[in-house]
């Protein structure tokens, strides 16, 4: 499948207004962030998995507009069609749930969701384990790792190609609060 890169670049534009300003916790730009979860899934799919790379790509671009700006799942799904909006949301964490019960919310729709969707989100958390700084803690460490290990039993089977870049994530992360502790 040839991708969309119209489409494609419709959605960085998106993005990169939607999070104009923000920055990670590492200190970047937050558009590197749904940036680079878009490549990881384009990485999967020019290594030889089968996927469609519109989906999956730009639903990983997308993925925290709606929590991290006034775009809407609406105006997504009118601008980008409604699986993309579907995938959009599924990622979409509900605020009104306990902070504890959230990402396993988002994890349960994902799974209702193509397997592209999955992909983002794998995307998703592999873009978001760049090495810690120094600064964070053990325990810090401990919840953001838990967490990829919930994504990775839930969701790796979408990606072999993803799983075992998650699979690196969290063993980097385990060897980190190993020489921490």
């Amino acid at each position: 499948m040839i991708p969309n890169t119209d489409l494609f670049h419709k959605a960085l534009r998106l993005a990169a207004w939607a999070h104009y300003g923000q920055i990670t916790k590492f200190g970047d730009p937050y558009v590197t962030h749904p940036m680079a979860a878009a490549y990881e899934v384009a990485a999967a799919v020019m290594a030889g998995e089968k996927a469609n790379i519109d989906v999956a790509a730009i639903t990983a671009l997308l993925h925290d507009v709606v929590e991290k700006s006034d775009v809407t799942i609406g105006s997504i799904k009118k601008d980008f069609g409604k699986t993309i909006a579907d995938g959009v949301f599924a990622m979409t964490k509900n605020q009104e749930l306990p902070k504890e019960e959230q990402l396993r919310d988002s994890l349960v729709r994902i799974l209702e969701q193509p397997k592209e969707i999955a992909m983002a989100k794998l995307g998703d958390r592999i873009s978001s384990m760049l090495p810690p700084p120094p600064e964070w803690s053990v325990e810090k460490l401990e919840t953001i790792t838990g967490n990829a290990r919930m994504i990775l039993q839930m969701l790796g089977e979408a990606s072999p190609f993803l799983q075992k870049r998650l699979e690196k994530k969290i063993k980097f992360y385990e060897t980190v609060m190993e020489k921490r502790q």
